[in-house]
């Protein structure tokens, strides 16, 4: 198994990972699209600025959440790891 092989496959399941959460939200819209009848107002918009900085699932979290970003930092570390160290 060589680097191209194992980048090749990094790339195709970060796609596929990437198409599986636009799928699952692509669904959650169209679930909340049946359900206009009623009015909905959403809390997070009458929030400050300052505080939709924040995660606002998590009340914890003072800071931005970067999980997400650090995986995806990570994920490109690798790759060029992978192909610097390619013969």
């Amino acid at each position: 198994m060589d680097g191209y092989t194992l980048l090749g496959s990094f790339l195709l399941l970060f796609i596929l990972f990437i198409y599986l959460t636009w799928f699952g939200f692509s669904v959650k819209v169209e679930n909340e699209k049946e359900d206009e009848s009623e009015i909905k107002i959403n809390p997070y918009d009458k929030l400050p600025l300052h505080r939709k900085i924040i995660d606002k699932k998590n009340n914890k979290i003072k800071i931005i959440d970067l999980g997400n970003h650090i995986l995806i930092i990570g994920f490109i570390l690798a790759v060029i790891y992978v192909s610097l160290n390619v013969d």
